[in-house]
C-alpha cells in the first residue's frame, strides 16, 4: 500500500512540475507572438519610437535573464525530484526561488507597460488597449 501511495506521489509531483515547467514555454511564445506597438499605434512620433524600442529592448533583455535563471531552477527542480528519498531540505529553497523569479518577471512586465503608457498618448493607449481587445481585428 505505501508503494502505491509513493507512485502516486510521485506521478502527482511530477505531473506538477511539468506543468509549471510547460507553463512557462507557453507564456513566452505568448509574449513572442504579440507584435510591435508600432504595427498597432498607427500615428506614433519618430521620437516616440525611438523611445519604445529602447524601452522593449531593455525589457526583453531583463526577462530573458530571468527567464534563464528561471529555467536553471527548473532544471534542478527536476534533478532533485527524480532523486531517491526526501529532498524537501534543497527543493523548498529551489520553489521559493521559482517563485521569486516568477515575481521579477511579472513585475518588469508591468513595469514595461507602466513605461510604454507615459510613452503614448492617451488616445494612443485606448488604440493598444481596444487591439488587445481584440487581437484577431488588427
Amino acid at each position: 500500500m505505501k508503494k502505491i501511495a509513493l507512485i502516486l506521489f510521485a506521478v502527482l509531483i511530477s505531473s506538477v512540475a511539468y506543468g509549471q515547467h510547460h507553463g512557462g514555454k507557453h507564456c513566452d511564445k505568448e509574449l513572442d507572438k504579440h507584435p510591435d506597438i508600432s504595427k498597432i499605434v498607427s500615428d506614433l512620433s519618430a521620437t516616440q519610437k525611438r523611445k519604445l524600442d529602447a524601452v522593449t529592448k531593455e525589457s526583453r533583455a531583463r526577462v530573458d535573464e530571468l527567464r534563464k535563471q528561471q529555467q536553471s531552477i527548473h532544471d534542478s527542480i527536476h534533478l532533485f525530484m527524480d532523486r531517491e528519498g526526501d529532498q524537501s531540505r534543497i527543493l523548498f529553497p529551489l520553489f521559493d526561488r521559482e517563485t521569486r523569479l516568477q515575481n521579477a518577471i511579472s513585475r518588469e512586465m508591468y513595469t514595461t507597460k507602466v513605461r510604454i503608457d507615459k510613452i503614448l498618448t492617451k488616445e494612443q493607449r485606448q488604440q493598444l488597449r481596444q487591439a488587445k481587445r481584440n487581437p484577431n481585428k488588427r
